[in-house]
């Protein structure tokens, strides 16, 4: 009976470790490159280009790096698969139309808030944008999943330049 135990911590344990090992470190990160090159970026725009062409090739650890670890934990492989932003962009040309700041304190602590029109309804006041946020204005990672759908007159409440 003591070598059945013994047996089967064994292959419990030998399971337990390969599957820990999963896909980490056998795939390598895709290099994402930015089809639209400019000689200036507003705050956070060059991030923004990044995460939505990570979305757009459906770069499952480009987009884990902008994530926080909250979000981390719950995207899984699938995430392209079960994601409705992913026919949002769809529309993409490859820069954003329009991007605005807001500021919001939390606990004390000032974020600043990225949005960038990826693409406008043209039968509603609905946008699809891309949603950054920073603690420190350079720094800028994923809020939520990085995806809103804000009304026309939401987004253009919000500044044009990231609020001091």
């Amino acid at each position: 009976m003591k070598q059945v135990t013994l047996l089967l911590t064994a292959v419990i344990l030998s399971v337990f470790i390969w599957s820990c090992g999963g896909k980490e470190g056998k795939e390598s990160s895709k290099k994402v490159e930015i089809i639209v090159q400019k000689d200036s970026y507003k705050p956070g725009e060059k991030d923004a280009l990044i995460v939505l062409k990570a979305y757009a090739d459906n770069d499952f650890e480009t987009l884990k790096s902008y994530a926080g670890s909250a979000q981390r934990m719950v995207m899984k492989d699938d995430f392209f698969e079960n994601n409705s932003f992913i026919k949002g962009i769809t529309h993409w040309n490859g820069s954003f139309k329009e991007i605005r700041y807001y500021k919001e304190e939390i606990n004390f602590q000032n974020n600043y808030y990225l949005n960038a029109i990826v693409y406008e309804s043209p039968d509603s006041d609905q946008l699809t944008v891309l949603k950054l946020k920073s603690a420190d204005k350079k720094v800028w990672k994923l809020s939520g999943f990085g995806t809103a759908y804000p009304k026309k007159d939401e987004f253009n409440q919000m500044s044009l330049e990231i609020p001091e």
